[in-house]
């Protein structure tokens, strides 16, 4: 027994001295690992990502942003990053704060109150994220969001053609009305449009504007009536007359399916009558 445990003692030293020499031998021959050195102006810059997700304001992530683009160029310039590292962080940069910049334009689309230096705003920065270019001039921008800004703009057109279309209620012929109606309904009803309540209450108006509109210009074609001792007896009977009864009787026929009703016109038939029986006492004790 004494003499196994002896020999088991023998041969864990012998293991023992022949681990440590080959260990010393393999530092005498292999050098030690080359140190890798830290590229601190990508370090830098990739601190920047998570500190513009975790920006706290509007003015704070731009602010960022903003910084971080002159800063990718300036390495670039100065040779502290290769072309290759700078569209990488380009890249990287355009990921974080697209998708930051573009939730906050539709956040503003679901709001009931538009503002116009919000929009003026969102158009300035799509078109600053769309000239973004990496060293071979090629767009950084991938098309996904390439097309959402397309649609931020869109939106942003559509408000502006639908307010002036809002503000389109002088009537200027059946054509006209029928159209700038037609295209207030589509606005009303837009997607994103509909959520300004200002405005798509302006837009469901518009039918009922142009058609108090039309009843005011029909009303004053017959006041013309009444200005008889302006016209001679020829222009007043062959032009101005024929000229207010078709005008009367157009609205009288169309403007129930053009703006969902009408006004009554006996009177302004009535008036018109009245007008033209004194044109016609006028002229003829005047020798017209």
């Amino acid at each position: 027994m004494k003499v196994t445990i002896k020999i088991l003692i023998l041969v864990l030293s012998i293991a023992l001295a022949i681990g440590g020499i080959m260990v010393y031998a393999k530092t005498r021959v292999e050098p030690p690992t080359a140190f890798q050195p830290i590229n601190q102006f990508e370090r830098d810059l990739n601190q920047t990502y998570s500190k513009l997700r975790n920006a706290e304001s509007v003015r704070q992530e731009d602010s960022i942003y903003i910084q971080t683009i002159d800063r990718i160029s300036v390495f670039e310039k100065e040779n502290r990053l290769t072309h290759a590292e700078s569209d990488q962080h380009r890249d990287k940069l355009l990921e974080c704060y697209s998708p930051i910049f573009l939730k906050r334009c539709f956040s503003k689309f679901n709001n009931p109150i538009w503002n116009t230096a919000d929009h003026n705003y969102m158009l300035t920065v799509s078109k600053r994220l769309q000239s973004v270019k990496h060293s071979d001039e090629s767009l950084v921008l991938q098309k996904n969001t390439l097309d959402s800004l397309a649609l931020v703009e869109k939106i942003i057109a559509n408000y502006r053609q639908a307010k002036t279309i809002s503000r389109s209620t002088t009537y200027r012929g059946i054509t006209s009305a029928q159209n700038i109606i037609n295209q207030a309904k589509n606005f009303a009803n837009d997607k994103y449009l509909s959520k300004c309540t200002d405005l798509r209450n302006a837009l469901n108006n518009v039918k009922t504007n142009i058609g108090q509109s039309h009843y005011i210009y029909i009303s004053s074609l017959v006041e013309k009536l009444s200005e008889f001792r302006y016209y001679g007896q020829q222009y007043y009977e062959n032009t101005l007359v024929p000229q207010v009864d078709a005008a009367v009787t157009e609205y009288d026929n169309k403007a129930t399916a053009l703006y969902g009703s009408k006004k009554d016109v006996n009177a302004l038939w009535t008036r018109a009558r009245g007008y033209y029986n004194e044109a016609s006492d006028y002229y003829n004790n005047n020798n017209y």
